[in-house]
């Protein structure tokens, strides 16, 4: 049984349940596992780690792979505020150790860290990203009105038109170039520290899945080179599956987004295909008898034939 861990909705867990059953794989997607209608039995210590996950008195294990798409999150209604947030809290706790002990492939693991706060701002990955060698954009946080000018004075003396103001709590960004800008700005200082970033040119999304590098689109050259690297951030911040937006500057190519939850809109038709083939080689990897089946196939068919 290959389990994915998403909403019904979702077009990625969707598209990957297609995929498998397309080569003849059993699937159930759930939202939840640990919520009724499931019944879930664990046992673990220092030798083992067994469970047992069963839906109307049918065992879904053992499982063979899992996709995570959704962090167990529970609905709320009928529930008492202090009771969901306690629940809540168990219920993600449990499903974290519990994919951590799987021994089939997960795809993704997340670290706690991720998992209880999936949508880190880019400054979070910074350190990272340049012990990857990743080329990032240089940011300035601060409350004090004149150095954030400073900032701005510095990239019009570079000939870039105005910087750019990151909430470090949404993806909206605001481009500051005209002085009401600035003076909206040291308003919000007033209150809480400001983050500042250089403007970019159009986005170009690459999706890391496993050791596959997925662009969309047509990548120039100078971002394809990136490749490499990408997947050094990808294994060292141990996720199969991230996106990460790139963008030119005026100092270069540089590292603009992460995705710990990729965008199935950021892709086209073409990318989406390529990176459901590479998520299901990764939950469902071909075993001999299905490359050489496969081979034959072709064979038979001519596909292989000039």
């Amino acid at each position: 049984m290959h389990l994915l861990l998403g909403d019904p909705t979702d077009s990625w867990c969707a598209s990957v349940r297609g995929g498998l059953e397309a080569r003849g794989y059993e699937t159930h997607l759930t939202a939840n596992p640990f919520e009724h209608p499931y019944h879930f039995a664990w046992r673990l210590d220092n030798h083992q780690s067994k469970s047992r996950l069963v839906l109307d008195g049918l065992s879904l294990e053992p499982l063979e792979s899992v996709f995570v798409r959704r962090t167990g999150w529970i609905d709320p209604t009928g529930w008492r505020p202090d009771d969901l947030n306690y629940v809540q809290a168990e219920t993600q706790a449990a499903l974290l150790a519990w994919l951590w002990g799987l021994e089939c492939p997960v795809v993704n693991r997340y670290p706690a860290a991720i998992w209880y706060r999936p949508q880190l701002p880019l400054l979070s990955w910074q350190s990272l990203l340049r012990g990857c060698g990743l080329p990032v954009l240089e940011q300035v946080i601060t409350s004090v009105a004149v150095e954030a000018r400073a900032f701005g004075e510095r990239l019009s003396s570079e000939g870039v038109a105005g910087a750019v103001y990151a909430p470090l709590t949404t993806d909206t960004r605001y481009l500051l170039t005209e002085e009401h800008d600035w003076e909206a700005l040291a308003a919000i200082q007033g209150c809480a520290p400001v983050c500042l970033t250089y403007p970019h040119g159009p986005v170009q999304f690459a999706c890391v899945v496993g050791e596959r590098v997925i662009w969309q689109g047509a990548a120039t050259s100078e971002m394809v080179k990136l490749a490499p690297l990408l997947r050094r951030f990808a294994n060292a911040a141990q996720l199969a599956f991230v996106e990460l937006a790139l963008g030119a500057t005026s100092r270069g190519i540089g590292v603009i987004a992460i995705e710990t939850h990729p965008n199935y809109d950021h892709f086209g038709e073409t990318a989406r295909r390529d990176i459901v083939e590479a998520l299901v080689h990764l939950l469902a990897p071909p075993t001999d008898w299905t490359r050489q089946h496969a081979s034959s196939a072709l064979e038979f068919s001519g596909a292989g034939r000039p």
